[in-house]
């Protein structure tokens, strides 16, 4: 229920000089829920986790993540209450090793992960053979498991991840959709994507962004076949 809900943005309001990006826009993720946000290009989305996750200060509107206030607050401020994100160009340190990334993201942790449970995580994105290796020779699809990674050795409440299945191939979003169900047991998940198998699969409710209002919140089932997502979004044919 919103009245306890993990994530709560009301009113949200962000503008780039005469244009409205988001504009009062209301939202809710519970912590036993996995949000997909969807919508066309330039309707708002990264902007909307730019926002939450400080990098950019909205005009108007409240975000309240638990019982901790942070609208407006720095990045630093966000991830330590629990809140952190990655990109759709992947943001790892290129020339560092995997191991040496995954220090710089401790850097910014008080309490860091005993070894056995660090090394469940490596497991777990299974990259426990390749972290020695500068990160700029590991695949794409590797890349965007160490990046991951590196949010969750900080133990976050709630990752948002912004297309994340962006640029691999079918075997490998399979894979990535299979990773990020199994993410469910250790932190919430907030998703951007383009790729409706994505959203189908993982989301247990499904927001959509037009011209940076909210037209749709609910559902994936019932949400991918609305008349206005339809129309708007998915078009006739891909519906």
């Amino acid at each position: 229920m919103m009245e306890s809900a993990l994530l709560h943005v009301t009113g949200l309001t962000k503008r780039f000089g005469g244009l409205i990006a988001l504009n009062k826009v209301d939202l809710y993720q519970n912590a036993d829920e996995t949000i997909g946000m969807i919508g066309p290009n330039g309707s708002g989305k990264t902007t909307f986790v730019n926002c939450l996750t400080g990098y950019l200060r909205p005009e108007a509107g409240t975000i309240r993540f638990g019982d901790v206030q942070l609208t407006a607050v720095k990045p630093h401020r966000v991830a330590a209450a629990g809140l952190t994100r990655t990109y759709q160009a992947v943001r790892i340190y290129k020339e560092l090793s995997g191991e040496d990334n995954i220090a710089t993201a401790l850097l910014e942790v008080t309490e860091q992960p005993q070894a056995d449970e660090l090394a469940n995580m490596i497991e777990f994105v299974r990259l426990q053979d390749r972290l020695h290796v500068p990160a700029g020779s590991l695949t794409l699809f590797e890349q965007r498991r160490l990046e991951l990674l590196m949010r969750l050795v900080q133990r976050p409440k709630l990752i948002m991840l912004d297309e994340p299945v962006g640029g691999l191939a079918s075997t490998e979003v399979r894979q990535m959709i299979d990773l990020l169900q199994a993410l469910k047991e250790r932190c919430s998940i907030f998703v951007i994507e383009h790729t409706m198998k994505v959203i189908r699969e993982i989301a247990d409710r499904v927001v959509v962004l037009l011209a940076g209002e909210k037209i749709a919140d609910g559902p994936p089932a019932e949400v991918l076949k609305d008349r206005r997502v339809v129309e708007q979004y998915l078009g006739g044919d891909d519906a």
